[in-house]
């Protein structure tokens, strides 16, 4: 409730600033911005826009969790792969994924699949990172106990690794899945044709400045909603890790 209470706080400041000092030109007000948004998403601009940038970024982030939480299990798990791939990671694991979107846009085209390909890579990365770490961090007298009880080779990565990391490898996720947004309306404002990020650019370039300003605090929306529902998720999956990790401390 507190959080609430600030964030009305400096709305109403904002507000008050830009109608004082007449900064409407260059400035959207907060209650323009509203205006904006209710307006969008009442004749249904918004909400199809919404839509867009929803699937595609879902789509990305599951790649990444279908590329991340395997590979990075393997890494974790044998010290030759980990060996063999270092280098490969280590190397593109810093490039910022709108950094690719010259190459992606060769690879692709303009559209979704350059959109859902940067998601990917840029989500992928976290959930790869924290996977490997949950896998080493794995107690070792987990791996006796399967050992005695006959639970060896890829059982044991089955039985007792995944499940054991699992904290780490939803970290990496809830990380990821914030991070993805971010990359995914970035990339539709440069390569799309729908979606947040495209509206903002044609808003913006018509100098719309309460649409530019409802699609920001839009996308800010959606990270507020993305983010309880990966909390919800987490409380459920870890119900046995604990009450304070329950609550996402």
């Amino acid at each position: 409730m507190a959080g609430w209470l600030f964030a009305l706080v400096l709305l109403v400041l904002a507000e008050g600033a830009v109608r004082l000092l007449d900064l409407s030109t260059s400035v959207a007000a907060p209650s323009d911005a509203a205006r904006a948004l209710v307006e969008g998403m009442a004749d249904g601009t918004l909400s199809g826009e919404i839509a867009t940038t929803l699937g595609t970024y879902v789509q990305g982030l599951v790649l990444a969790i279908a590329v991340g939480v395997p590979l990075g299990v393997a890494i974790g798990s044998f010290r030759a792969i980990e060996d063999a791939s270092s280098v490969v990671v280590e190397v593109l694991r810093p490039i910022p994924a709108v950094a690719l979107i010259p190459l992606a846009i060769f690879w692709f085209g303009l559209g979704t699949p350059t959109i859902r390909f940067l998601v990917a890579y840029a989500a992928v990365w976290p959930i790869l990172v924290h996977t490997v770490y949950g896998v080493r961090g794995v107690d070792r007298m987990l791996y006796d106990v399967a050992a005695a009880s006959g639970v060896t080779g890829v059982a044991r990565i089955v039985r007792v690794s995944v499940p054991a990391a699992l904290p780490g490898i939803v970290t990496g996720i809830r990380i990821s899945s914030a991070l993805a947004l971010v990359v995914c309306v970035t990339a539709e404002y440069f390569v799309g044709t729908q979606g947040i990020g495209d509206y903002m650019q044609a808003h913006g370039l018509a100098y719309r400045l309460p649409e530019l300003y409802a699609a920001a605090a839009l996308t800010g929306l959606l990270g507020l909603a993305i983010d309880a529902a990966v909390r919800s998720g987490e409380r459920r999956v870890l119900f046995w890790a604990g009450e304070e990790r329950a609550q996402g401390r």
